[in-house]
């Protein structure tokens, strides 16, 4: 209960800069409630006064107060709703923000240890719970909330004898709301782990769709898939199977109160102690009450999958984030740089061997160094620590001497391009992608990034030019392409350090040729190591080292 509270204040801290309209929004509410009680009181008027007494007046006057109730209740209800939806959409809009924006910011190593999924169902999903519970249950809470006080307000000061059988269904009330909401909870956090496994999967399937077909995976995917949805319709059959209880129950309850209320108050009347009004009247707010006490009961399930929802975003906003944005002040790139690893271990959590063990080599400034060895040996391990997206076991890097472990990462990453064997490009624009270096350079440095890397002609050989969209993750072009253009990127950001990955492990012989041409554009005047297992690929480099697990072996001139 407490932890439910603690998000329940963050979920309100979240909608403090749209106080005024939540002000409205409340107000609004507030009326509504607040004409709730009028309507059986004008009831009680209509049969004592119209129908019983015939007062001429009063057969005039009520229909026309209760016609002017209803149409105030509708104009406030108008103001409650859109003004309440408001604040729950922004609030949301900026949960979703944040969501994505703590996600970029998230160490490399939680992007490793994260279900996979998960993060994108925290987006569409999670989200999306949270955006149902604030913008469905906080209005449903408030404005039901307050009916339900007004209502009683009515009923007590009618007849607090009649009153006291309510005194009997509440509490069993909520005993059956509060044993609900401990169930809902525990399945919509399995649901959440579900939703996030089958997300995961579609995701990977989708991005692996050239090898299941190749290999004919399809009945294997398939049954994988088959298998999880099967466990995921079952968590939300049994929110469903609780949900629907929780108002059978609440109904059945308030059928037998009604009916006990029905006695009572037939006595009453027979003793003269109710006018037949007030007997009308007191049942007909009796029957109004638990019209919200249903919703109230109902909502119960959407406060409860909002709650475990906000837990698993709050979750990731209390980790530890990287210092790349939180502040991000803008580094300038050194005019040049010598590379270092001094006496450098890592092993990965859980590993019982080193990946790396004692290595110790230097980069001197603008010398090109080729590092060569089978898969595993750790080359791409070396790379991951240069850029701080793992952190060594023991030793230290170094450029221009200096070490950088204490370096904001914003000013580490400054300093370095990679262009590696997976191009990761954006669904948007050739010029957009290329600007991705540099996001205030102008065009003709992009033009001029795009002609180095030897990208101009087919750029130009399109119909939009640097227009063109190249769809997701450039999938409109060639691999070649695509290499070229993370080139023409990594001439715009202009490093004084180049990391290269495999650049042309997976291309054909002509389309290595210009990613060649293009790479040795870029490597001119700058520190560059370049990862691979087949040096007779590489472009020019000064020197080859070995790498075999881990260890590096004497120097080999070429």
């Amino acid at each position: 209960m407490k932890k439910d509270m603690s998000t329940y204040v963050r979920l309100v801290k979240e909608a403090i800069p749209y106080w005024r309209i939540a002000a409205v929004a409340m107000l609004a509410m507030t009326v509504t409630a607040g004409l709730e009680p009028i309507l059986p009181a004008l009831m009680a008027r209509l049969i004592d006064e119209s129908l019983i007494a015939q007062d001429p007046d009063a057969l005039l006057t009520i229909p026309f107060l209760i016609v002017g109730v209803f149409v105030l209740k509708g104009i406030a209800e108008y103001v409650a709703s859109v003004s309440s939806q408001y604040v729950a959409h922004r609030t949301v809009a900026d949960i979703r923000s944040q969501v994505f924006a703590v996600q970029l910011d998230l160490p490399m190593e939680e992007h490793g240890d994260e279900e996979g999924g998960r993060m994108l169902s925290r987006i569409t999903y999670d989200v999306a719970q949270v955006g149902e519970a604030v913008s469905t249950a906080w209005m449903v809470i408030i404005k039901d909330t307050l009916m339900i006080l007004g209502l009683l307000g009515f009923l007590i000061y009618t007849s607090w004898q009649l009153s006291l059988a309510l005194l009997i269904a509440a509490p069993i009330v909520h005993y059956v709301v509060k044993k609900a909401a401990v169930k809902m909870r525990r399945s919509n956090e399995d649901l959440q782990t579900w939703t996030g496994r089958l997300t995961g999967l579609v995701e990977e399937s989708l991005m692996a769709i050239r090898d299941i077909k190749i290999f004919g995976g399809h009945r294997s995917q398939q049954a994988h898939f088959d298998d999880i949805n099967r466990r995921l319709r079952q968590e939300q059959m049994r929110v469903v199977k609780i949900q629907s209880l929780n108002v059978p129950l609440v109904q059945i309850l308030a059928a037998l109160t009604i009916g006990i209320v029905i006695v009572m108050g037939t006595q009453m009347s027979v003793r003269n102690l109710l006018s037949p009004g007030e007997f009308i009247a007191y049942i007909t707010a009796m029957g109004m009450i638990f019209d919200p006490v249903r919703r109230l009961t109902g909502v119960n399930a959407t406060i409860q999958r909002g709650l475990a929802a906000a837990e698993s975003i709050y979750a990731i906003f209390d980790h530890a984030l990287d210092d790349q944005r939180h502040p991000a002040p803008h580094y300038t790139p050194l005019p040049e740089a010598s590379l270092e690893f001094d006496h450098i271990s890592f092993q990965y959590p859980g590993q019982s061997e080193l990946v790396l063990s004692d290595v110790s080599l230097r980069i001197a400034t603008g010398e090109t160094l080729a590092l060569v060895g089978p898969s595993g040996s750790g080359k791409s391990s070396l790379l991951a620590l240069i850029a701080g997206f793992i952190q060594p076991v023991s030793g230290a890097i170094r450029i221009n001497g200096i070490a950088i472990a204490d370096w904001p990462l914003a000013q580490r990453r400054r300093q370095l391009s990679l262009v590696g064997q997976q191009v990761n490009l954006f669904d948007t624009t050739i010029e957009a992608n290329i600007r991705f270096g540099d996001p205030d350079a102008s065009f003709d440095a992009i033009y001029d990034a795009a002609r180095k890397a030897h990208a101009l002609d087919f750029i130009e050989a399109l119909p939009d030019g640097f227009q063109t969209r190249i769809g997701p993750f450039g999938n409109r072009l060639s691999g070649g392409q695509r290499q070229r253009l993370a080139i023409a990127r990594a001439f715009l950001k202009d490093a004084p350090i180049l990391l290269l990955d495999e650049p042309t492990s997976a291309l054909d012989a002509d389309a290595r040729d210009h990613v060649l041409a293009g790479l040795e554009n870029l490597k001119q005047s700058r520190t560059t190591l370049v990862i691979s297992h087949q040096p007779e690929t590489l472009l020019s480099v000064d020197r080859i080292l070995e790498l075999d697990r881990g260890h590096l072996r004497s120097p080999t001139r070429r």
